[in-house]
């Protein structure tokens, strides 16, 4: 009786590390291929994304991203989303597979604006939006704005400001708050002093104050 119970552990022992195995061997790679990085196991392929969607969350390892045979980065699943559709680096970019389409911010209907310090090392959150009619105002500005080359002379302020979406939980829309001393004029045209701009994108476009008062700075 004893032998036998003893077996019995032995097997579903035997049986727990040969499924962790199993699972281990079948995380997925994706390597650089003709059309993008493609995963062999799965036969999907993925693009960058552009660097204005950043990961809300790494939920759980799904593999590797293979760049070269030196250079890897571990991949996660982000909330609400398929791994088969969207991932994560471990440094919170995203990568999309063939046949999706990575919303607008004007699609992605932001909920929430936070207001963040600007910084690569930690990013501290200073402020929140949730209003809105403010939050409608600000995205229409930036959708439907004119975009500006970006002007010489340094800002007086500069914030990250990320875009949450109910309906997309898995990134933020991230772009960059500008604000200037003085009014910015480009070819004698006056723009005022607050501007969105996303780099990657070359894009900069001038916005109400709202975020500018949300900080509870005053003129």
């Amino acid at each position: 009786m004893k032998a036998s119970i003893i077996r019995k552990t032995a097997l579903v022992a035997l049986a727990a590390l040969l499924c962790a195995l199993t699972l281990a061997s079948c995380k997925a790679t994706l390597k650089p291929g003709e059309n993008g990085l493609y995963d062999k196991q799965t036969q999907i392929t993925y693009s960058h994304a552009s660097t204005v969607y950043e990961a809300t969350k790494l939920v759980k390892e799904y593999g590797k991203l293979a760049l070269t045979p030196k250079e890897s980065y571990a991949l996660y699943t982000v909330p609400g989303a398929d791994p088969t559709e969207i991932l994560a680096t471990e440094d919170f970019n995203i990568v999309y597979a063939a046949g999706i389409t990575m919303p607008t911010l004007l699609e992605m209907a932001p909920s929430i604006l936070h207001i963040c310090t600007d910084s690569t090392e930690t990013v501290h959150e200073l402020h929140r939006i949730e209003d809105v009619v403010v939050l409608a105002s600000i995205v229409t500005d930036f959708t439907s704005g004119k975009n500006l080359p970006y002007p010489a002379g340094n800002p007086l302020r500069s914030y990250k400001v990320r875009f949450e979406s109910v309906q997309y939980p898995g990134f933020y829309y991230t772009l960059t708050y500008v604000e200037y001393a003085e009014d910015v004029e480009i070819d004698g045209e006056n723009y005022g002093r607050y501007f969105l701009r996303s780099a990657f994108e070359d894009i900069f476009v001038p916005v109400g104050d709202e975020i500018h008062k949300a900080l509870g700075y005053t003129d």
